[in-house]
């Protein structure tokens, strides 16, 4: 065989070989960057959300745009660490408690628009007895790590329960939910106000070495 043939056959090799690691790294592509939302409700509420891997960092600020407190969670071992910036304090806040499931009927609408670059579909998550509906506009296939974020965090509000509770394996992102009584009437409202996929320093997943255990 002469070196020509065998240059083209080492080409289409490597051309294969690169092509697969492009489509698998697609497949299991995972989001990392950063991500701020609101909530409304009596009043505003700010967050962020930084992201790489199994971890996450939930920042809250006040009303004086200072971080407020901040919860690490680790999403292999089911873990959340309770910062308070204040006091240099932190403690173990992994929730224990039980609540009772909502079993909301879900509706996949084919209502669709983009927010922030993203394609969303509108899902409609309702419950007669508990009187209330929810439109999450969902959108994104490499958020897998919000419905594992949400069983940890187990909290109780009907946005992070319905959700929870009909999403099942999905990895989309909620770029807006708003919870609303039968009425009509809106009651909260969890909307991202902006998204980037970036690089994250393992740093910020870390308790600071200034800070000092709280014992219950």
């Amino acid at each position: 065989m002469s070196d020509n043939k065998l240059k083209t056959i080492n080409m289409k090799k490597i051309s294969l070989f690169a092509a697969l690691v492009f489509f698998t790294q697609l497949l299991f592509a995972q989001f990392e960057g950063v991500i701020n939302f609101e909530k409304i409700k009596s009043e505003t509420t700010k967050y962020t959300y930084y992201v790489k891997g199994k971890k996450v960092r939930i920042d809250e600020y006040g009303s004086d745009g200072k971080i407020k407190g901040t919860e690490l969670i680790d999403l292999d071992k089911g873990t959340v660490w309770a910062l308070s910036h204040d006091r240099k304090l932190y403690m173990d806040g992994t929730p224990k408690r039980v609540h009772a499931a909502s079993n909301p009927k879900l509706n996949k609408t084919s209502n669709k628009k983009t927010v922030h670059g993203y394609e969303c579909t509108e899902w409609l998550a309702k419950s007669v007895d508990e009187g209330t509906e929810i439109s999450y506009w969902v959108g994104g296939d490499k958020f897998d790590f919000f419905v594992p974020l949400l069983k940890t965090l187990n909290r109780k509000d009907r946005l992070s329960k319905y959700y929870v509770e009909t999403a099942n394996d999905s990895k989309g992102f909620p770029f807006v939910g708003t919870e609303k009584a039968m009425d009509g009437s809106v009651r909260t409202t969890l909307k991202v106000t902006s998204i980037e996929e970036k690089a994250i320093e393992d740093s910020l997943f870390e308790v600071p070495n200034d800070f000092v255990k709280f014992e219950k």
